[in-house]
């Protein structure tokens, strides 16, 4: 019997790994709302129409597998990356902005379905996060890195609470859309395709340093 339940437990993983793997291929190279459940079960090699529903439950489930499949290695990075020494030469605001992108620039460069969570998250993050948007009514989890977040909160630390807050949207919203397009654009690993990446990843930190960095719209009441 535990060989049985193993194989089945086996099969099932199997399973959800190709609806994963397929839906965010499909989600990736259109968009999420435009790709059917029907689609992502026919790539996915499924005949039972009613197999995505048994193993994710609804649409929201596996987009949440699948955010979940790379959250946990991205955080890794992350982690990595924020007890790296040079980082604490840096101001609170380049230092957010290169935990931010740096790890998934490795990600991406490490694992071939990097690409997809990226673009994934360009569609998602800003818009789903109570974050940055307190009125999402969506369920999405965003796996949130307590060092980054400090990191956040020091280089915003001169901004209004709501300003912070379109700040961060922005933040987020250029970083996915930017990276997603500069690993689409300069996709090759030769020499120049790796230069231009790396040139315009950096331009990227910069451009989200001054944007963490710049002075206040709103002015903070005094204490």
């Amino acid at each position: 019997m535990a060989h049985t339940g193993n194989k089945h437990a086996s099969r099932s993983a199997e399973t959800r790994l190709r609806f994963i793997r397929a839906a965010q291929k499909l989600y990736a190279s259109r968009s999420i709302d435009g790709v059917s459940l029907n689609e992502i079960t026919v790539a996915a090699g499924q005949k039972n129409r009613n197999a995505l529903q048994y193993h994710f439950g609804n649409k929201e489930g596996l987009i949440q597998a699948i955010l979940d499949s790379h959250a946990d290695k991205v955080a890794a990075l992350r982690q990595q990356y924020t007890d790296s020494e040079d980082l604490h030469c840096l101001c609170p605001a380049e230092a957010a902005a290169r935990v931010l992108v740096q790890p998934l620039e490795l990600y991406i460069r490490d694992t071939p379905e990097g690409l997809f969570y990226v673009q994934m998250l360009s569609q998602l993050a800003a818009g789903n996060s109570v974050r940055t948007n307190p009125h999402s009514r969506s369920g999405l989890h965003f796996r949130s890195v307590p060092q980054l977040e400090r990191l956040m909160n020091a280089a915003m630390a001169h901004l209004h609470e709501s300003e912070s807050r379109q700040r961060l949207f922005l933040v987020v919203s250029i970083t996915f859309h930017s990276i997603a397009d500069i690993c689409r654009t300069f996709a090759g690993e030769d020499n120049t395709n790796r230069k231009q990446r790396a040139a315009m990843l950096e331009q990227v930190i910069t451009c989200i340093t001054a944007l963490l960095s710049a002075p206040a719209r709103v002015k903070l009441e005094p204490t």
